[in-house]
């Protein structure tokens, strides 16, 4: 089915130049400036039917009229749209704002606010007549392309930068895509997406006109749940600037159509370590001069060159709107707050908007007595890992009712986040004795350690500082803590590891030899491996079996760098199971993945031991043998 001319088509902003959709769907063909779909609002008006729109349930379908879709027979449609809009009555007391407001697009279909646009974009490509689809993406669009180009049975190709949230991955995957990582940046990626779809005939998905035009249903929304009113003030995260541009056409079009009087305050924010909008937006240029090399943690909204930078710099000046920049650090603890606060778990990109709130009040952007709402696109376990970088990790404990009073007793539930790494302040070069370590622990984490658990962490902060020549920072007094506290026990060791040595070639198998002291005996052994984690880890194992003790298997075993550069802090993390079944998780931390990993296994072996007997012991107290 061909497109009605008459009822709507494309405009580049940059140069004014007007093209149809069979023409291009992505990009001007004469200046390569941004396409705009432009409506004969009359038409729309004509069209309208107002009973069903202020009547009928909230959802994206709803709005059928406003998008430029020709057959409605063919939709591809997920149920996406018709997110819950909360208001943040704990926060807006907190802030001392009259009132917050959070539109959650973390509850569309594939959890992010990209299946708006999806929907209107997947619809097009089959309309089109696409023979596969071909998209580049940080995560969420990967995710939302590929679950749409599923239901349309279209093929889809999606190229992903290094580093995108297993979360996300793993979902684009589950949805059939093909996947391609690419050693490099999101620009990286997009541009040889662009250089695949032309090369080879694919429909070219992303941050464009049709998908723009699906995400304006979020004003729409907003102003059906404020009543047919707008609220003062509308806050979005910015990455490419296709959301907060396309939010803002969705309030222009409503006041075209005479359904709201006026329109709100747009105000973007991007992630420090990727602020090329906010950059041109302060500088008063009419161009975005791309960032080469983002860095941040927000990686949904990384976009160092965006595509839809003009249209974002042009709702926010004619809004009357402002740009801001925020550091990573206060976006992951808004993340944590929104969380324990409100109940809401959000991806760090998706809180951007939200942690800029306290800014901008200070600045006098917003007023307090504004209606403040802001836009939250993700949700939170699209990228778990993120709220594991400044949570603390669960205590492990035996099942016995003394320990959870003994926990209880030191209020390990009080203990804070993590501290992120730029804001680390801390630096220790020289072992402080028990004591002053104590004092420190206390000071800066909140936490009165009893002896035995001091007496753990004072050993490890040793082998940081005096074993490995690194000086200990917050961050790594946090982690060690974390790993003492998932060690927890109340009984004796029965396996110490005194020292190791490591022999590793390129091309042949690593050597280790261990020296431990096992069940009051000290105890040399050898052994190889087909690295040196692996070798060290053997040796332990023999050293264990020919002296009484019994064999273990490792399940599973991770280890996550915590910090950057080469003394990088790294936290080691097994899972241990016994002939009896018995099985406990464990970690370790070092600045050495071998002491850090050797640290797990030790402390893992030791629980299991323990979890034997008393294993025994039970069923000895029952007759059983």
């Amino acid at each position: 089915m061909k497109s009605d001319p008459t009822r709507y088509y494309l405009e580049c902003i940059a140069c004014g130049e007007q093209w149809s959709e069979r023409q291009t769907a992505t990009r001007c063909l004469k200046c390569l400036g941004p396409l705009d779909v432009k409506y004969d609002y009359d038409y729309i008006r004509n069209r309208l039917n107002h009973y069903s729109l202020k009547n009928s349930p909230i959802s994206a379908l709803k709005y059928l009229d406003f998008y430029p879709i020709d057959n409605t027979r063919d939709l591809i449609s997920l149920n996406e749209g018709g997110t819950p809009l909360f208001e943040l009555k704990n926060l807006a007391s907190q802030l001392g704002v009259k009132r917050l407001l959070l539109k959650e697009e973390g509850q569309n279909p594939t959890g992010a606010f990209k299946d708006r646009g999806s929907m209107v974009e997947i619809t097009k490509a089959r309309e089109l007549g696409a023979r596969a689809i071909g998209v580049a993406s940080t995560g969420n669009m990967a995710a939302s392309v590929s679950a749409y180009a599923a239901k349309a049975q279209i093929p889809c190709y999606v190229l992903i930068p290094d580093g995108v949230s297993i979360g996300k991955i793993s979902q684009t995957l589950a949805y059939g895509a093909r996947v391609i990582q690419v050693r490099g940046t999101y620009d990286d990626a997009a541009r040889l997406t662009v250089e695949m779809t032309a090369k080879h005939g694919f429909y070219l998905a992303g941050d464009f006109a049709f998908r723009a035009d699906g995400q304006k249903s979020q004003a729409y929304e907003i102003v059906e749940q404020l009543y047919w009113k707008t609220p003062g003030v509308v806050i979005v995260p910015m990455g490419c600037g296709t959301n907060l541009a396309s939010i803002w056409k969705g309030f222009k079009e409503f006041l075209e159509l005479d359904l709201i009087d006026q329109t709100p305050q747009m105000i973007g924010v991007q992630a420090a370590g990727c602020a090329p909008i906010v950059e041109a937006f302060e500088a008063q240029a009419e161009e975005v001069t791309p960032v080469v090399r983002p860095d941040t943690s927000c990686s949904a909204i990384a976009a160092g060159d965006p595509i839809d930078g003009l249209k974002a710099l042009r709702a926010l000046r004619e809004s009357g709107g402002a740009a801001v920049a925020m550091p990573d650090e206060e976006i992951l603890r808004t993340q944590q707050l929104l969380a324990k606060e409100e109940s809401i778990f959000c991806e760090p990109s998706a809180v951007a908007g939200l942690a800029a709130v306290p800014l901008l009040l200070e600045r006098g952007i917003i007023s307090p007595d504004q209606s403040i709402l802001c836009v939250a696109t993700g949700n939170g376990l699209k990228d778990p890992r993120a709220a594991l970088r400044v949570l603390p990790s669960p205590p492990s404990v035996e099942p016995l009712s003394e320990e959870i009073d003994r926990l209880l007793a030191l209020r390990i539930y009080d203990r804070p986040e993590r501290l992120v790494p730029s804001k680390d302040r801390l630096r220790l070069k020289r072992v402080p004795t028990p004591e002053k370590l104590a004092t420190i622990v206390q000071r800066e984490l909140g936490l009165a350690l009893e002896d035995e658990h001091l007496e753990k962490v004072h050993a490890l902060a040793r082998d940081f500082i005096e074993d490995k020549g690194k000086p200990l920072l917050k961050g790594d007094l946090r982690l060690i803590i974390d790993d003492v506290f998932k060690g927890l026990s109340p009984y004796e060791p029965v396996l110490t590891v005194e020292d190791f040595q490591v022999t590793t070639k390129k091309h042949a198998r690593a050597e280790a030899e261990v020296t431990v002291q096992f069940l009051g005996e000290r105890v040399t052994e050898r052994a190889e491996g087909v690295g040196p984690v692996d070798a060290v880890l053997n040796a332990l194992r023999k050293s264990i079996e020919q002296h009484g003790g019994f064999k273990v298997r490792l399940l599973d075993f991770n280890v996550a760098i915590e910090t950057a550069g080469t003394d990088a802090v790294v936290e080691a993390s097994m899972t241990l199971k016994d002939y009896k079944k018995n099985q406990v998780m464990t970690a370790g931390t070092s600045p050495d993945v071998i002491v850090a990993s050797v640290n797990a296994f030790e402390n893992g072996y030791n629980l299991l031991y323990w979890k034997a007997r008393a294993r025994r012991g039970r069923r000895a107290g029952r007759g059983e043998t």
